[in-house]
């Protein structure tokens, strides 16, 4: 089996982080969000990778290598961005895909049963599989209505919200026959959800896998907070979840669920979570609290700084008295001085170096 992950996006509306770092590396309860695909991938005895790229694809590249617990990574580079089904055809090309393959969005997490989906695949003789999932509001997605043979008999992208015909929407993970190919075309942007789905649906030969596990769709910082924190919960039943050599000082507080990353620290009466992930490498001072938040790695929060609801890209320096409020995004390698006030929803770009207070909604440059 082969697999084809499409990351080529340019995933603006993670900005400011990704202007730094690859959506696909952003930390997800400990490990980029790339390597939970690859697992998942792994677990289906996939062999070979193609990773569809384009925006930020060398530091993805470096990160990941050419090969990940056996299986051998690829790399299909978009000139330009060519949609869902350009880089399908463009991966192609390169890797010779003759088999059922798999094709994933590489910003989705799920708990899907890939066997049990490939099954399905074979016994409705289809030619795409769509894995579905149901959600409240479909008009982010693509939605598709079943038939009681698991085909999917309309297909519809996005549609508006007096258009919706199903709560099952597109979860982003397909099987797929290699005659697929044949209908999408050469060198230019491609929608397979918009120019093939509903062809395949009045052919019938689009079927629909339905699963029951969690999914997360990780477009926007709203998204990706509500995965990290529910994954983050799923996994510290049993209470606090740490990676090897964490220092925790005695007199320091931790309120789980907490995830703390290699090599991170935690000063003397420090209070740490509930809901918060410390990345590799971070250093949380003397007197600091910092609870329901996300942080990158190399983080350094000083002594008697607070950090509530935030997010804090790789390599940020809060200085000592700071307080960061409910929503502020401080993109990677940003420096914020002493005694410093980053109010709610703040937006902070990279390798900025803040020396006197952001209001509330400010979006520093």
């Amino acid at each position: 089996m082969k697999a084809l992950v499409l990351a080529g996006g340019y995933a603006t509306r993670l900005r400011p982080i990704t202007y730094v770092i690859p959506k696909l590396l952003f930390p997800l309860v400990g490990k980029p969000m790339i390597y939970w695909t690859l697992e998942k991938l792994r677990g289906f005895n996939v062999k070979e990778v193609v990773l569809a790229v384009n925006y930020l694809a060398a530091s993805l590249r470096a990160a990941v290598g050419e090969s990940y617990k056996g299986m051998r990574i690829q790399y299909s580079l978009e000139e330009v961005p060519l949609g869902t089904g350009g880089p399908i055809k463009l991966a192609s090309q390169r890797v010779k895909l003759n088999e059922t393959f798999v094709v994933m969005n590489g910003d989705i997490v799920a708990d899907i049963d890939l066997e049990k989906m490939l099954r399905h695949h074979k016994e409705t003789k289809a030619l795409v599989t769509d894995a579905l999932t149901e959600v409240k509001d479909p008009s982010r997605f693509g939605s598709g209505i079943l038939d009681s043979t698991g085909r999917i008999i309309r297909f519809v992208e996005k549609p508006a919200p007096k258009q919706t015909i199903s709560h099952l929407v597109n979860a982003g993970i397909y099987l797929i026959e290699p005659e697929i190919l044949r209908m999408i075309p050469s060198e230019r942007k491609v929608s397979i959800e918009r120019e093939i789905f509903p062809l395949l649906a009045r052919r019938r030969r689009l079927a629909g896998f339905n699963f029951p596990g969690y999914w997360f769709d990780i477009g926007n910082l709203s998204d990706y907070r509500r995965a990290n924190f529910e994954l983050l919960r799923r996994g510290a039943l049993r209470g606090i979840l740490r990676a090897k050599d964490v220092k925790i000082a005695e007199s320091a507080v931790v309120k789980p669920p907490v995830y703390m990353g290699t090599r991170s620290t935690i000063g003397r009466r420090a209070t740490v979570g509930p809901c918060l992930l410390i990345g590799n490498n971070n250093n949380i001072q003397r007197k600091a609290r910092v609870s329901e938040s996300i942080l990158f790695d190399g983080v350094t929060v000083s002594d008697g700084s607070h950090v509530s609801g935030a997010v804090l890209g790789s390599n940020v320096t809060v200085g000592r008295g700071v307080k960061i409020e409910p929503g502020a995004v401080i993109a990677p390698n940003a420096q914020i001085s002493d005694n410093v006030r980053v109010g709610r929803n703040a937006i902070i770009h990279p390798y900025k170096e803040i020396n006197m207070n952001v209001k509330s909604g400010a979006n520093v440059m």
